[in-house]
């Protein structure tokens, strides 16, 4: 028997469940923005992807992810990936965290889960905004 894991939904926030793999809750949480758009799209996410590397900064970068309420890996050697999400709130974690991977080729950012065309240059940009207290 297989088991199925399940979504909790709290204040119209996704929460992760740890027996899904990465790409199970990606899927899950697009499936989501496509039946309750309004309800998912209130608030946006930027989730940043990064691979192993051997460098200083990769060990500093998964210590922080895995601080992350929202944090999620994948694969095992060479093809590990980590997955940090981070709503506006948490625009300081994020920052330091994209700071640590930003020069890394196979980093990829997504806004809602979605690759979105000037992420580095525009809606990260817009992100940093939340900084200004």
């Amino acid at each position: 028997m297989e088991y199925k894991a399940c979504r909790l939904y709290l204040s119209g926030r996704l929460y992760y469940n740890p027996a899904m793999d990465a790409r199970q809750q990606i899927q899950e949480e697009k499936l989501q923005n496509i039946l309750n758009p309004r309800k998912s799209n209130r608030e946006f996410k930027i989730t940043i992807r990064f691979q192993k590397r051997f460098s200083k900064n990769f060990e500093k970068a998964l210590e922080l992810a895995r601080k992350n309420k929202y944090f999620m890996e994948e694969g095992e050697g060479d093809f590990y990936k980590a997955y940090a999400s981070f709503y506006p709130a948490e625009v300081e974690d994020l920052f330091n965290l994209f700071e640590l991977v930003k020069d890394h080729e196979t980093t990829k950012i997504f806004l809602n889960n979605k690759a979105i065309p000037y992420i580095h240059d525009l809606w990260l940009f817009l992100f940093w905004f939340y900084r200004v207290k």
